[in-house]
């Protein structure tokens, strides 16, 4: 999904020339804290509702206030992971979008991202969560992977992040079908990786249960 596929088309960019009051009635109307500045076409920057409250109390258009976040905007052909690592950077929650020409077609904010990623199909369809952690030199989705074909499963979708706290150490969050989860789960942990948390097992008594029996079956052993 590109920048272009979630622009947030009933978002007003402001002009220069755009009273204070303006702005303030489309924020609350919008439910937003920022609005694009556009001039000639081009983008300028963020008017955040913030500078109103610091040293620019007494402005009246929005030419008579220092914008902010001029860079603030992605290109429209760019990933939406783009969008947020920009939206991310800048602590900011809109993100404007240029095409070829540099030019500002329109807006995005993180709502309309959350909400797009929401309707995914990874995140519609039903699937079990798995959270592993592991050092970051270990990683390896091919085998991950691997793992879960083994079982019969399918990985829908994956996410990583910095495990807090831990240095070199990362979080793998997996979403697989739920048919093979238990026989998943189990072969991970025969593989040696530590799995942090579950979530969405349909009977985790029988889990525990299948995990009780094979330790049995290795004190026999």
């Amino acid at each position: 999904m590109r920048a272009k596929d979630l622009i947030n088309y009933s978002i007003p960019p402001l002009k220069l020339k755009d009273n204070v009051d303006r702005a303030q009635q489309w924020m609350g109307e919008f439910h937003i804290h920022e609005l694009p500045v556009v001039d000639q076409g081009k983008f300028l920057g963020l008017f955040n509702e913030n500078l109103l409250f610091d040293e620019f109390s007494g402005a009246e258009t929005i030419e008579d206030i220092q914008i902010v976040g001029s860079q603030v905007f992605v290109d429209q052909n760019e990933h939406y992971y783009d969008v947020i690592k920009r939206a991310y950077d800048s602590n900011s929650n809109l993100v404007a979008v240029v095409n070829e020409n540099e030019e500002y077609i329109g807006a995005i904010t993180i709502q309309d991202v959350v909400e797009a990623f929401s309707k995914m199909s990874s995140i519609q369809s039903p699937g079990v969560i798995i959270i592993i952690s592991m050092n970051i030199q270990d990683y390896s989705m091919t085998e991950l992977s691997r793992i879960v074909e083994t079982e019969d499963g399918k990985v829908l979708s994956s996410f990583i992040e910095d495990f807090e706290g831990q240095s070199g150490t990362i979080r793998v969050t997996l979403k697989i079908d739920p048919h093979s989860s238990n026989a998943v789960i189990s072969s991970f942990g025969r593989h040696g990786y530590n799995i942090v948390s579950t979530f969405g097992l349909e009977n985790e008594d029988d889990y525990q249960k299948e995990r009780l029996d094979t330790l049995l079956k290795y004190l026999e052993i």
